[in-house]
């Protein structure tokens, strides 16, 4: 009996392990766009929220016990020294209005994500205002929770579902997939993914992009470079660049970097190179 409870609490949890990855690419994001110098305030008052209705039906009870979500969009995770950390709240409390609305006055459309992302869309337009109240429930009742914005880069951090080595930005999220960040050893290689994919959100890419005045490698090189100044201004170590871009390309590239449109892993690590040179140089 004693060895059956033991190999239980020794088996792997699935959600457990996923939620540990967008922690971690969330918390690298925070840093980021904390120190990015960016004229804007931060997207989230420094948590992550799951919602049980963005699991399919068969896997909400599951999530239930993994993450103990609650019924309405629940705090899994904060960021050290973020907004909710510093109002009190805590992992497992759960928002159920925000300004005034309700969680399911502020639902819109089917998805199953829909809940979840009116939560976030609601509350990033209040904190663009300078505050947001947002109405949290916990064991003990439910209280009114003012949270103040914060100067930063914009933009939300998720992980992204999928195998490959992948990462995304759409002008507003910055998504990497669960088997880069895993492939990304350190903290410091995280690092030049989130930021590359955040510098592709700061620059506006994705508009140059869609209306044709820009060439996808000029906004790959460019992102190359907004990343390493912002990875410098939060405290991370551009060495790691060179590295990892080489041992990217040792891999074998994603179909994403294997297109043409963008630089090869020669040009980009001589660059990095350059550039980590540069920095060194500087008194």
């Amino acid at each position: 009996m004693l060895l059956a409870l033991l190999l239980a609490a020794a088996a792997p949890d699935p959600m457990r392990e996923l939620l540990a990855l967008d922690l971690r690419v969330a918390r690298v994001g925070d840093r980021l766009a904390r120190a990015g110098g960016c004229d804007g305030v931060l997207s989230a008052p420094g948590w992550i929220v799951q919602d049980v209705e963005q699991y399919a039906p068969r896997l909400r009870e599951t999530a239930r016990r993994s993450l103990g979500l609650g019924d309405a969009p629940t705090i899994v995770g904060l960021m050290p020294g973020g907004a909710a950390a510093g109002a009190g709240l805590a992992e497992g409390d759960q928002i159920v209005g925000v300004d005034g609305r309700s969680v399911d006055q502020l639902a819109r459309g089917r998805g199953r994500y829909a809940r979840m992302a009116a939560v976030e869309e609601a509350i990033e337009q209040g904190l663009r205002t300078g505050q947001v109240t947002v109405r949290m429930r916990r064991r003990d009742g439910a209280r009114d929770v003012r949270l103040e914005a914060e100067r930063g880069c914009p933009s939300r951090f998720q992980l992204l579902p999928g195998k490959g080595l992948n990462a995304e930005a759409d002008g507003r999220y910055v998504q990497v997939s669960g088997a880069l960040v895993e492939f990304a050893g350190s903290d410091d290689e995280l690092a030049l993914v989130v930021a590359h994919e955040l510098a592709h959100n700061i620059l506006g890419h994705r508009v140059a992009l869609k209306g044709r005045r820009m060439r996808t490698r000029d906004a790959e090189l460019a992102a190359d470079a907004k990343a390493l100044e912002l990875m410098g201004k939060a405290g991370y170590d551009i060495a790691v660049a060179p590295v990892f871009w080489r041992r990217l390309g040792q891999r074998g590239l994603p179909d994403w970097l294997r297109d043409g449109s963008h630089p090869s892993t020669k040009e980009r690590v001589a660059r990095a190179e350059a550039a980590v040179a540069q920095a060194r140089a500087r008194p």
